[in-house]
């Protein structure tokens, strides 16, 4: 054993200990924390504006500012934003009676919905951490309801008949994403 020497161990540790650390980096969660938000946008607005608050949000998503200014990482195998292929359980009545009206079995469903929710294609097993909702119902505002949660949060825009600017959208997106809520 004279070519096996503590120095010998310490590097075949440190090789093993690197490569583990490399192999655990690129998986979604490492010791216990999980940084993939799976969320559902949901626009109610039946203005001819509706699609500009639509590309407003789809344009912060993929421009990679979303990942430095809400500390999110929206590349392959991070989260996932269901917006123009909703699920389809959450239809806008649903959303509208949840959001709008505030009725509270409908609250219970979209709640259990997204609990339950299962994508095979994208590999989500574990259900979703909620939605985000524009609205311009008694002027422009964005909501969430996160899964597990009870109460619906508002972020209130500008009042009036003037469209939120894209500034508006993406601090509100930011402000109102929803905290992962599935175990590591």
């Amino acid at each position: 054993m004279k070519g096996w020497s503590m120095f010998g161990f310490n590097k075949l540790f440190v090789s093993f200990l690197a490569a583990f650390l490399l192999w655990g980096s690129s998986s979604q969660s490492f010791a216990g924390y999980r940084d993939d938000r799976l969320v559902v946008w949901v626009n109610l607005d039946e203005s001819p504006g509706r699609e500009l608050i639509n590309k407003m949000v789809k344009d912060f998503v993929e421009s990679g500012r979303v990942d430095a200014e809400c500390g999110v990482s929206w590349h392959e195998w991070g989260s996932v934003l269901y917006m123009k292929k909703r699920p389809p359980g959450i239809t806008d009545e649903l959303i509208r009676k949840v959001f709008i009206e505030k009725d509270r079995k409908s609250l219970q469903y979209l709640n259990r919905f997204l609990k339950s929710f299962r994508d095979a294609d994208r590999e989500i097993d574990e259900g979703l951490d909620g939605v985000i909702v524009y609205s311009k119902k008694n002027g422009p505002k964005m909501m969430n309801f996160v899964t597990g949660r009870k109460k619906i949060k508002t972020f209130e825009m500008r009042p009036g008949d003037a469209s939120p600017s894209a500034r508006d959208i993406e601090d509100a997106f930011c402000v109102l994403l929803p905290p992962v809520t599935r175990a590591p």
